[in-house]
């Protein structure tokens, strides 16, 4: 036994050397710096090797060095000029620091933001920010390659990459399966309608529209990404299909990177994608900063989901019951809008997998019948998160 823990103890101990060593490699490469500067929030990226190489191919050692003078994004610092980030830069940098600025602007390492007096300053660019501009210019280069293959491994293999205490993402139901309202005030008379008690603010896509402002939209990375590799199973729209919300919302639009968009606008148009079928994905705050419209054959938060994972993605706080099953006429409305398989029918009538439903309510808003009713999951809780500095996936 003693022998035993000894040997343990010396492998704790090589494997601690190993890894201090690594660290001191890692801070005096400046590629290798900043890589682990993108890295930080997330698990080692699986292609880890990939995007070194590429990093060193993309960027001088010098201008890493530059990169790291600007202050890490957040929605709440303040961004420099250059000519404020060379007074923290190496001295040796200082005299091309300009070079070096613009060089960073133009690769897509520094995005602008402005400042409080007007100006316009920078911040050093976060992984999220360079996985989809590398998706939307899909130019083939090694970093675009390795931004891309990460994302897509996030989607295929393992969504727990990211370092956090609670998941970033939550399903928001169909309100329709919750209030028996549409958008433009129809009644849905074939929905029987959940406690009221039941549904909190944070439940309803109309309620935190009103809290939210400015509204923006972008493209889908997700099924940008899949129709990049060449394998996109579905027909869903790519084109102005995610919203960003507050902070996010200012960030993109200031960027030049997204459409400014009304309430009214906003609300038809996430009942349009609701109807395609598409389940929305909200970020897991009370002061949300994204709404994703989802499907279950591309998007991240769903295939996530579908491997029964739940650090990046959580399911709503209501599931689907069948409450009504003689009344059942097995038109099949409910199964072919339900993104997760999570329903069949037999002799039996319709049956649906509490392990597969996601709670958002799109099968219950087609039931001609009011055989599906939505129900909150016993101690079910709304986002305890108020807000955070960035979106990170």
């Amino acid at each position: 036994m003693t022998d035993n823990f000894a040997s343990i103890h010396q492998l704790l101990r090589d494997s601690l050397e190993q890894y201090e060593k690594s660290r001191g490699e890692a801070l005096a490469d400046p590629h290798q710096r900043l890589l682990a500067a993108l890295e930080h929030p997330y698990m080692t990226m699986p292609n880890h090797d990939a995007f070194l190489s590429a990093l060193r191919q993309e960027l001088t050692a010098e201008e890493c060095r530059a990169w790291f003078a600007y202050p890490d994004f957040s929605y709440r610092a303040v961004p420099l000029q250059p000519e404020e980030a060379a007074e923290k830069a190496d001295p040796d940098l200082r005299s091309g620091f300009a070079a070096l600025s613009d060089s960073l602007i133009r690769k897509g390492f520094l995005t602008s933001m402005p400042k409080p007096d007007g100006s316009t300053g920078y911040f050093r660019t976060y992984m999220l920010y360079l996985c989809y501009s590398a998706v939307e210019s899909n130019t083939g280069s090694p970093l675009n390659k390795a931004l891309q293959d990460f994302w897509l491994y996030i989607a295929d293999v393992d969504g727990s990459r990211l370092r956090t205490l609670a998941p970033e993402h939550r399903v928001l139901p169909n309100p329709v399966s919750l209030t028996g309202k549409y958008t433009d005030g129809r009644i849905a008379m074939n929905v029987d309608i959940p406690d009221t008690r039941e549904v909190i603010p944070t439940d309803l896509c109309e309620e935190m529209l009103h809290r939210c402002t400015p509204i923006a939209v972008i493209n889908c990375v997700c099924r940008q990404a899949m129709e990049n590799r060449g394998d996109r199973a579905c027909d869903y729209p790519i084109k102005d299909v995610c919203f960003l919300f507050n902070e996010a919302a200012n960030e993109a639009i200031r960027g030049g990177w997204a459409k400014e968009l009304t309430l009214e606008e906003a609300r038809k148009q996430l009942e349009e994608l609701r109807e395609l079928g598409l389940v929305q994905v909200i970020s897991n705050l009370q002061h949300p900063l994204s709404l994703c419209n989802c499907c279950s054959c591309c998007c991240v938060c769903l295939r996530t989901l579908m491997r029964n994972e739940d650090t990046l993605a959580v399911a709503s706080r209501f599931s689907v019951q069948v409450i009504f099953p003689e009344q059942c006429i097995g038109c099949g409305r409910c199964a072919a809008v339900c993104q997760m398989g999570a329903i069949s029918f037999s002799d039996a009538g319709v049956t649906i997998r509490s392990d597969k439903c996601i709670g958002c309510g799109q099968c219950v808003s087609r039931c001609p019948k009011s055989v599906l009713k939505m129900k909150a999951l016993p101690n079910a809780q709304g986002p305890d998160r108020y807000t955070v500095d960035r979106i990170f996936l």
